[in-house]
């Protein structure tokens, strides 16, 4: 069988790894559109009672917290925000001074419900809960639930595009996921319902939730073992662009409709893959398909300008002799993950990882919008810092071990999470960056994670393994959303303290991992059992064969 990586060495990293990265950078981009869109479709606005005592008839002439709300409508507590659905009621009898908007005009014992649709709202956004009627706390699950099923159809659709990705192929998969992701979505943007927006919203979930784990492998691939964690970070910068460019276009056209097709057209272009990109050599070879591979690798030395290597006549029959024994069909790998005890109990404690990396990622992602001032300005700030959070990989990773690096990110995050509550509201720019400190760490976890997991698992089953992993973690990222209701029912501190003690829980079974820093990738079960013992795959580093 073909040594890729020793090939590949003798190759060198050039222009072909060069436009590999912008080509995958640009499809990673627009995969995290998909998983953030719903925070503004689906948002909750800020309102009030609308108050014909008091308000001015033209609805033009409204504000959302005049000075006279005071004394008409009841404020929480714990946030300082007026109620959304509550007022006072209106005392009747004779006017004091000609006026019905004065304070002793309304009874602050007693409140009333305004639920006949006469909402005042600070501003023009147009959402589906203003568009189909979700107002009010009662119906605040009802958007929540838009995010959860979401990350509902994501835990369905990751492992099945691992195991599309394992069978047809990583190049089709990746290409259908983004095309028809796009198409569902914009679909999605005509729908006059709830229940027709939440079910295009699963459906497209379901198909776009596997193109970043099958790009990041194609593109993985491609290196290597030295040179992953660079062109990884820099891969890794694309991600929180297409989020940014999300958050701004939504900034500017305020309406959910308009979000859904613009920021979904340009996936259909991906369409064009097909013949901008190669299938992964790897499962070519897995498959047998050597010509393939050939192929490939003179394309990578023609772009590089490098010779083409020599390589053993006996190649081709070695690879149709392998055939049999990498045949990845998905009841073959869950039999050999449940024979081997090692891989087992790997996978089990690198998906609760996963939780907790996606609970706190999201998590944090979605209550950026729930800080004080501006939503789009803190959601984009909350994404930005991901960039930055890409380059400190990059430092973290070279200079410390896999597992050592995730371990302190997990605590950072914790630590700044729980900080976050001790701080007192009037200091508002220091919770803002304790915050985005808290949000860059577990930003940095999430870039180590998907290294060291695709790092621990052999070729025949990394794909679906990274697939489990990430599907697993999709509980975690299933509960975020629904992080905002733990402040409506235990009060402001509840959500940031569960994230921080989850945190620090996964940085002690993060500890648990094989350490797998410049090995090279496993293509076997025993090279990947042997993965932090004793006998381990063989390190490839600058001066390999």
């Amino acid at each position: 069988m073909v040594d890729i990586d020793n090939v590949l060495v003798s190759l060198g990293m050039g222009r072909y790894q060069f436009v590999g990265c912008i080509l995958f950078g640009l499809m990673i981009t627009y995969s995290n559109v998909s998983p953030v869109t719903y925070v503004f479709t689906a948002s909750d606005l800020k309102y009030r009672c609308e108050i014909p005592e008091c308000d001015s008839p033209n609805p033009e002439g409204r504000t959302y917290e005049p000075e006279w709300l005071r004394f008409t409508t009841p404020y929480r507590n714990d946030t300082n925000q007026p109620r959304k659905c509550l007022r006072y009621a209106a005392l009747s009898g004779p006017l004091i001074n000609g006026t019905q908007c004065s304070s002793d005009r309304f009874n602050y014992n007693s409140t009333e419900v305004c639920s006949d649709g006469n909402w005042v709202f600070e501003d023009f956004e147009n959402t589906i809960g203003k568009e189909f009627g979700l107002m009010c706390e009662d119906n605040k699950w009802k958007l929540s639930m838009v995010g959860t099923v979401n990350n509902f159809g994501q835990f369905i659709g990751i492992p099945v595009s691992g195991i599309v990705a394992d069978r047809f192929g990583r190049k089709f998969t990746m290409v259908f996921c983004a095309a028809i992701s796009a198409t569902l979505s914009i679909i999605q943007s005509f729908s006059n319902s709830y229940l027709m927006f939440i079910g295009f919203e699963f459906l497209s979930s379901v198909v776009s939730s596997g193109i970043y784990t099958v790009t990041f492998i194609l593109a993985m691939e491609l290196f290597l073992p030295h040179q992953r964690v660079l062109y990884y970070s820099i891969l890794e910068c694309f991600l929180p662009v297409g989020s940014i460019l999300t958050a701004y276009i939504a900034s500017i056209v305020q309406d959910w409709r308009l979000l859904l097709r613009l920021v979904n057209i340009p996936g259909l272009l991906f369409l064009s893959y097909f013949w901008l990109t190669e299938e992964s050599m790897r499962w070519l070879e897995s498959q047998g398909k050597h010509d393939k591979v050939i192929h490939t690798l003179k394309k990578i030395a023609a772009a590089n300008k490098k010779p083409f290597p020599d390589l053993p006549t006996n190649t081709q029959v070695k690879s149709s002799e392998s055939l049999e024994d990498n045949d990845a069909n998905f009841s073959g790998i869950i039999k050999d993950i449940i024979r081997s005890s090692t891989i087992f109990w790997r996978m089990i404690r690198c998906s609760y990882v996963w939780i907790a990396v996606t609970l706190v990622y999201y998590g944090l992602t979605i209550s950026s919008t729930d800080i004080a001032g501006d939503k789009y300005l803190n959601f984009s700030l909350v994404l930005f810092v991901e960039i930055p959070a890409c380059l400190l990989n990059w430092l973290i990773m070279e200079g410390m071990s896999r597992k050592m690096s995730l371990c302190c990110m997990f605590v950072f995050s914790g630590v700044t999470c729980v900080m976050y509550n001790l701080m007192p509201s009037e200091l508002y720019l220091i919770k803002l960056s304790l915050f985005l400190v808290s949000k860059l760490a577990i930003s940095i976890a999430f870039c180590i994670i998907y290294m060291l997991t695709a790092e621990i698992f052999p070729t025949r089953m990394r794909a679906t393994m990274m697939s489990m992993c990430s599907m697993l973690g999709r509980i975690g990222s299933m509960l975020s959303p629904q992080a905002t209701l733990l402040t409506e029912y235990f009060g402001v501190y509840a959500t940031m303290l569960v994230f921080g003690m989850t945190a620090l829980a996964a940085a002690a079974i993060t500890m648990t991992l094989p350490e797998s820093k410049n090995i090279k990738l496993p293509d076997t079960i025993d090279e990947a059992k042997g993965i932090g013992s004793d006998v381990k795959p063989k390190n490839i580093g600058k001066n390999s064969p």
